[in-house]
């Protein structure tokens, strides 16, 4: 593997780890100002964030859904192994900021 391919791994495991984090994180902040529940706010959106963290990661465009029809009906296997990848690593990160807010949060996933 090449640099390039390794830190575009590397960003998109951060990117959805961090998209996942700050938007739960934030939210919650916002409830504990308006005098809601914090820890339950918290558990909703960091369900709800993961999925985000995932379209930010592979660039939320359709360059990853041309590359994956690449691979499939043109016949381009390197090109759809590769944006899969990218897709697995990416949730590999917004899943860990699940898991890390649920355990803050005080409630095991």
């Amino acid at each position: 593997m090449d640099d390039a391919l390794l830190g575009k791994l590397l960003s998109n495991f951060l990117v959805a780890l961090g998209v996942t984090l700050a938007g739960a994180l934030s939210g919650a902040a916002a409830s504990l100002m308006v005098g809601g529940h914090p820890m339950d706010r918290l558990r909703f959106l960091a369900d709800e964030m993961r999925l985000w963290g995932i379209l930010v990661a592979v660039s939320g465009s359709f360059e990853p859904l041309r590359g994956i029809e690449q691979g499939l009906f043109a016949g381009q296997g390197r090109v759809l192994v590769r944006h899969l990848i990218f897709l697995l690593v990416a949730m590999v990160g917004a899943n860990l900021g699940y898991f890390l807010l649920q355990h803050l949060a005080g409630r095991k996933p």
